[in-house]
């Protein structure tokens, strides 16, 4: 007796080659993730070898990161935006926050006053960032006298006290990660053009005149 052939309905087949179409194209996405798996290698912690006990030292003498000048790009990232009356970041990564990144990109120089100023460009303008190392208090907090160009021609001064510090953080690979950090402990704005003069004594710092009047004001900063 002759077999009766089977017609499967034409939704069916269509169906059929459907899902085939979608096993195929799934295990070769598999197997391209599992392949661009085992060729990218993620930089491993600290790939770059750095005494940090000395760099903290040079960092808190000389407020330099291998012998060259914090970029003042970082000191910026602490500063509030003009629109808002507080900061949002608190504190920066100074490994992180160097001239030759990329979010932190710029000219770095120091002008015959000590001033060490950032220059780069920002949405076609050019822009610049700046400080004056003044000093520091007794307790080793830096008091830098900062100015910022946000576009056009205002620059805004102000007076930045922060720290250096030495923490670690989990790295990409989960193993600890050795970082600098420079963080803020406080701001005092100035009035554009203001050429008083600034003295540290202590934890004291002493404006003449004051930054708004005619008399000398003097800052008592609690110590850390």
């Amino acid at each position: 007796m002759a077999k009766k052939k089977i017609e499967w309905p034409r939704q069916l087949r269509s169906l059929g080659l459907l899902l085939v179409s979608l096993v195929l194209l799934y295990g070769l996405g598999n197997l391209s993730l599992h392949s661009t798996a085992e060729e990218v290698d993620l930089p491993l912690a600290e790939t770059v070898s750095i005494d940090y006990a000395a760099a903290l030292t040079e960092l808190q003498t000389s407020f330099t990161f291998r012998g060259e000048p914090i970029n003042p790009r970082a000191v910026m990232a602490l500063e509030p935006w003009l629109s808002d009356q507080l900061p949002g970041a608190i504190a920066v990564d100074v490994e992180g926050s160097t001239a030759d990144t990329n979010q932190f990109y710029a000219d770095v120089s120091v002008n015959e006053a000590g001033r060490v100023i950032a220059e780069w460009e920002q949405q076609g303008d050019r822009r610049f960032a700046g400080y004056l190392p003044l000093g520091q208090l007794s307790d080793g907090t830096y008091v830098l006298r900062t100015f910022i160009n946000t576009g056009g021609s205002a620059t805004f001064p102000s007076v930045m006290l922060v720290t250096c510090g030495l923490d670690s953080e989990m790295w990409r690979d989960g193993a600890p990660r050795s970082r600098l950090t420079l963080t803020r402990r406080g701001e005092l704005f100035l009035d554009m053009g203001y050429s008083g003069d600034i003295a540290i004594a202590g934890q004291q710092i002493t404006f003449t005149p004051a930054p708004r009047g005619d008399s000398p004001m003097t800052v008592e900063v609690a110590p850390l």
